[in-house]
């Protein structure tokens, strides 16, 4: 508490636009004596990031650091600026790279993005506290990947569960053997929904499989250590599940997770990731049943927020007002297809726009006058899961 309140107080000093949350509510630093108090502060929504960075750029008066302070800064889709304010493991990943069992010895083939967003930097960072050497691979590319996976004898794989299907696919496409050819032997897996299916296929390849729950804000959230059902609640944060409408934690049943961090260049304080998920049974305050859906209007497809708001921006300038996007997902493999109401052809740089915008590149179709209707979701998330009970 002693350190909460720390950190409380720092924000309420330092950062501008915290301070405004709380005098808006009427409260002050003082007010906050217990972990129960915590919940007196409101909760601030990761889709208000968006307007409140556009109207005190770069952070809304979040951060307590002035930019030219911070190591570096990234733009994730929203578009939300993300601060790095120190060199070292900032996100805390290493200790859920460390449950996984990456350490001194192994050489790690990062496939997460290094270009804007944080993901690449955020395990680069966490390998690097563990000792582990890291190949910065990004995304992409999958025969120089695996080339480079053969040739320097890679032991550990972090990125997205359907970029490895992909990788796996290749390699039984070249012949080689895992174990021999290839000596990978462990993975951990975020971003994406993690399929039985897809655990299976590793582990049957000798690769022991772990994953992770985090955000482009707030870092490490949960992590599988194979120790108790579900994903374990970092020590490095306090993370509650809410009621998304009262900001009120809820003990049953699923509900928002609200992270407050430790971190005083930074301090996101009750903040409301738009994810959705619920303790698990008899682990109350110690473990959550992973991520069970969103808040808002925003989709994850293959590791990206894609949000309604964003699709309807660049289309409505290209002159296609009537869509519908749908995500799929097609053998392991997410896929966005965005259906078009449009009698000509559409421009070819469309895709590459819309692209530029979500990170996502999309299937184009044109459809049919009239096959959309005016109250048809703009959004439709199709994707059937086979989820882990727990």
């Amino acid at each position: 508490m002693e350190k909460l309140k720390e950190v409380i107080q720092h924000a309420y000093d330092n950062a501008q636009g915290f301070k405004s949350q709380l005098d808006d509510a009427h409260i002050s630093p003082s007010d906050i004596l217990t972990l129960k108090d915590l919940q007196k502060i409101p909760v601030l929504k990761k889709d208000r990031l968006p307007e409140l960075q556009s109207a005190d750029q770069p952070f809304g008066s979040l951060a307590a650091v002035k930019p030219n302070e911070m190591a570096r800064i990234f733009m994730s889709p929203g578009p939300i600026y993300d601060p790095q304010t120190t060199e070292k493991d900032f996100w805390r990943f290493s200790e859920a790279l460390r449950a996984a069992g990456f350490n001194s010895n192994d050489i790690v083939q990062n496939t997460f993005s290094y270009h804007l967003s944080p993901a690449g930097f955020m395990f680069d960072s966490a390998l690097r506290e563990l000792g582990a050497t890291v190949i910065p691979a990004g995304t992409g590319n999958r025969e120089l990947q695996i080339q480079i996976m053969k040739d320097i004898r890679v032991t550990g794989y972090v990125g997205t569960p359907s970029f490895f299907n992909l990788l796996l696919a290749a390699l039984e496409e070249k012949g080689w053997k895992m174990g021999n050819d290839v000596v990978l032997n462990k993975a951990f897996f975020t971003a994406e929904m993690l399929t039985e299916q897809m655990r299976k296929r590793c582990e049957d390849n000798g690769i022991s499989v772990y994953e992770g729950y985090g955000t482009a804000d707030c870092g490490c959230i949960a992590f599988e250590d194979k120790q108790g059902p579900g994903l374990r609640i970092t020590d490095s944060a306090i993370v509650q599940i809410c009621d998304p409408q009262t900001g009120w934690e809820v003990s049953d049943g699923e509900g928002e997770v609200v992270v407050t961090l430790f971190d005083k260049s930074y301090p996101l304080i009750r903040f409301g990731t738009g994810d959705l998920s619920r303790w698990v049974k008899g682990y109350e305050g110690k473990r959550i049943a992973g991520v069970l859906g969103r808040v808002s209007d925003g989709v994850k497809v293959k590791g990206m927020f894609v949000r309604e708001k964003q699709l309807a921006q660049v289309l409505n300038e290209a002159g296609y007002s009537i869509f519908q996007a749908v995500v799929t997902n097609e053998n392991g493999q997410d896929q966005l297809t965005i259906f078009i109401e449009s009698e000509e052809v559409v421009e070819s740089e469309l895709s590459a726009k819309i692209q530029d915008v979500i990170r996502v590149k999309p299937i184009l179709e044109l459809t049919a006058a009239g096959s959309i209707k005016k109250d048809d979701k703009k959004l439709v998330d199709n994707r059937n899961y086979e989820l882990k009970k727990v």
